[in-house]
């Protein structure tokens, strides 16, 4: 193993878990697309030491992370929507974040955070759709 291996694995181990199989290996490879670096000096050395810390859940920290892009207006809120799903957070928990960091930042924020959201969430169904085939009821 050579130096610059061990953090990319380190990196890649993360997107994994936080991601999931599937939707990590994808965003993975589009890290891997970046010929600038950054975003692999952000995957591979920055975000495993912030995500790796063990005091808050995931999920909660993914649900402070949706709050936190629904108060800023960022498109980036759906891959995190999607990780969340993920880690079993619900639709109302996510939708509840929303409306809480909207009555605190603004309900056009929160308005285009739930139409995000609901394109994260009929992202990740199509992708579920595709692997799993379709759910028994």
């Amino acid at each position: 193993m050579t130096q610059d291996s061990k953090p990319q694995s380190r990196g890649r181990a993360m997107f994994l878990r936080i991601f999931g199989p599937h939707y990590g290996t994808e965003l993975c490879a589009q890290i891997d697309e970046d010929r600038t670096g950054f975003n692999q000096v952000l995957m591979e050395q920055i975000s495993p030491i912030v995500w790796e810390m063990d005091k808050v859940e995931l999920p909660t920290k993914l649900l402070a992370v949706i709050a936190v892009f629904t108060a800023l207006n960022r498109e980036d809120i759906s891959f995190f929507v999607r990780a969340a799903l993920h880690h079993g957070v619900t639709r109302e928990q996510i939708e509840e974040v929303i409306m809480l960091a909207g009555l605190e930042s603004g309900f056009p924020a929160a308005t285009a955070a739930r139409r995000r959201m609901e394109q994260a969430i009929s992202a990740h169904e199509n992708m579920m759709y595709q692997i799993e085939g379709p759910a028994r009821t």
